[in-house]
């Protein structure tokens, strides 16, 4: 069972730069919650729009603390393989072997073909201890991950190498495909699929709201029953820009406003869009 991993937002100061106090808090906060894993610097984590020394320098200083590697996931979110290799190779000098890796975003559409090459040429050319988790985010990516496309990775590289997917698509009938294959461990970015995605046999989440929800998330995934209060912030928080979104959500519960900080291009909530989610709080 894969459980429970906490794509984990990224707290910024006035001046852009990562908060890394304010991280190391909300890490240690979320370590005493029923959780198994975190995934940095996703779609949550704003990691597009954070550079990769930064993102070095910020899980080495985390790393010195209580948080050890592996319980560390890292996204990998490139269009080219030969910089998706270095950065791989670089996070496994410090011990991590767990990353969500992408599609080549940038370039639309491709054909599954062309996508299985691109990552055969990346994953031949990386560690096999390591363990990856290929990353469906079609309405940003722009491109599909198949179950098939999945299976033929598994056939050249093992199960033990290629793990799953997350699906975060947010269509069920997505989830189902990969769900029909017990060698695709599958998790889920949408919180209410969680609980009909374990009772056909899903492995966990790695989703935005157990920044904020972490115990409640974790009882869907054990219980494999729906929360109510969890839909319904799911579906208010859709209402908006989702990252912005999540972020105040963590603000309004820890009263700190740095959460409320975001990178550009992304823009922070308004008084008007805070007051709207203080109701679901």
């Amino acid at each position: 069972m894969f459980g429970l991993s906490v794509a984990i937002a990224t707290p910024f100061d006035k001046n852009d730069k990562i908060e890394v106090n304010e991280f190391r808090k909300q890490i240690s906060n979320l370590l005493t919650s029923k959780i198994d894993s975190i995934t940095f610097f996703g779609t949550t984590g704003e990691g597009p729009s954070i550079s990769f020394s930064e993102k070095i320098q910020t899980l080495e200083y985390l790393l010195s603390y209580e948080l050890t590697p592996k319980q560390i996931y890292v996204s990998i979110i490139q269009s080219n393989y030969k910089s998706a290799q270095i950065e791989i190779d670089k996070y496994n000098e410090l011990g991590i072997n767990n990353f969500l890796v992408s599609p080549p975003f940038f370039f639309k559409e491709l054909d599954q073909n062309a996508l299985e090459k691109w990552f055969t040429n990346l994953f031949s050319n990386i560690s096999n201890e390591n363990n990856i988790i290929l990353y469906n985010i079609p309405q940003i990516t722009k491109i599909k991950i198949k179950a098939d496309l999945i299976k033929n990775l598994q056939k050249k590289f093992g199960t033990n190498f290629i793990k799953g997917v997350k699906d975060s698509s947010g269509d069920i009938n997505q989830t189902n495909e990969y769900l029909k294959s017990n060698k695709i461990m599958t998790t889920v970015g949408d919180e209410r699929l969680i609980a009909n995605t374990l009772k056909l046999g899903g492995a966990g989440s790695i989703c935005g709201l157990s920044n904020i929800y972490p115990n409640e998330i974790s009882k869907i995934i054990k219980n494999k029953k729906n929360n109510p209060h969890i839909i319904n912030v799911v579906n208010k928080i859709l209402k908006y820009p989702v990252v912005p979104a999540i972020k105040t959500l963590i603000y309004l519960k820890t009263k700190n406003k740095i959460w409320l900080n975001v990178r550009p291009p992304l823009i922070k909530s308004s008084n008007k869009i805070i007051n709207e989610l203080k109701k679901i709080v």
